[in-house]
């Protein structure tokens, strides 16, 4: 059955952290993104880019035509902002969103018993962008490109077959304002609908744009078709913080076991270390010497533990 019908008007919407949470999946079902009204503190978000601005004044030029050579950008986020990881990849709506969208369940016969696994979502990537005047557009894409994701055309989202359409969840928060001038995200509302099989591109007039205060974010499904503004201001520099989190079966964009060094790792709590991907995917993916990966950070409890799934 499709998603209940909510009365709101057809814009993109504009909610707050206080929103009930299956509103806010119902929008993302609908639109495939909703804004969040100051779903980070002004002083974590600067903080937050006082722990890479060094990164940021340093970075090298982009050769690429993923981003404008415009764009610097502090990848790693976990291992250089507590503040960061805290607040945003941590953030209750943010992670209660990918557990809706990207937990997978499925079944299995082990011998006469019928086994469900659980697989939880996980990061994938984290990085600050700093984009500058005269920055171009990104081409509209879809970053569940990466995750090798085909999609079938839907006219709306039903729960039962949608289930599994997402591979992963964006969170961008701005740290600075973000407008249509200085290259707020564009995107295609409704887009996270359509199949992989259209025989025409994304047409850029078909685009909303961002626009955000200090500390607001945009939350995306990684189908919807998407990408960064044109710059087209003199001095005015956009800077965001870019998140996504993929299903738990599914390789990380960003390989954090090696962007985060164990001693940074260790600094966190657990529920971040397992996010990070120190937990086993359901049933038995990411294993270490046929134990959970939590392990190595925690040797000290190996003592009454023996190898099993």
């Amino acid at each position: 059955m499709p998603v209940t019908v909510k009365e709101y008007g057809p814009e993109v919407q504009y909610v707050t952290t206080d929103h009930p949470l299956d509103d806010i999946f119902y929008l993302l079902k609908r639109d495939g993104a909703v804004f969040v009204r100051n779903f980070v503190s002004i002083e974590d978000v600067d903080q937050a880019y006082a722990d890479v601005k060094d990164r940021l004044d340093e970075a090298p030029e982009w050769n690429g035509t993923f981003y404008p050579k415009a764009t610097a950008r502090a990848p790693a986020m976990i291992a250089r902002s507590e503040t960061f990881t805290r607040t945003q990849l941590m953030h209750p709506i943010y992670q209660a969103v990918c557990d809706h969208f990207l937990t997978t369940r499925s079944w299995n016969w082990w011998g006469t018993e019928r086994k469900e696994s659980v697989s939880k979502p996980y990061v994938t990537s984290c990085t600050a962008l700093r984009i500058g005047p005269g920055a171009e557009a990104q081409p509209l894409h879809r970053d569940d490109y990466i995750n090798h994701n085909y999609l079938e055309e839907l006219s709306e989202w039903h729960d039962e077959p949608s289930k599994r359409r997402e591979t992963a969840v964006g969170l961008m928060v701005a740290a600075t304002k973000v407008t249509r001038q200085n290259g707020g995200t564009q995107f295609i509302p409704r887009s996270h609908l359509w199949g992989s099989d259209r025989k025409t591109p994304p047409n850029v007039d078909d685009c909303v744009h961002s626009e955000l205060e200090k500390g607001d974010a945009l939350i995306m499904l990684s189908s919807l078709v998407h990408g960064g503004g044109t710059n087209s201001t003199k001095d005015d520099y956009r800077l965001m913080f870019a998140t996504f989190s993929v299903r738990g079966h599914l390789r990380q964009e960003e390989n954090q076991y090696l962007s985060v060094p164990p001693e940074m790792v260790k600094k966190y709590d657990r529920e971040t270390q397992k996010y990070i991907g120190y937990f086993i995917s359901d049933p038995s993916c990411g294993y270490v010497n046929e134990l959970d990966p939590i392990y190595t950070l925690y040797p000290e409890e190996l003592k009454d533990v023996r190898p099993g799934f």
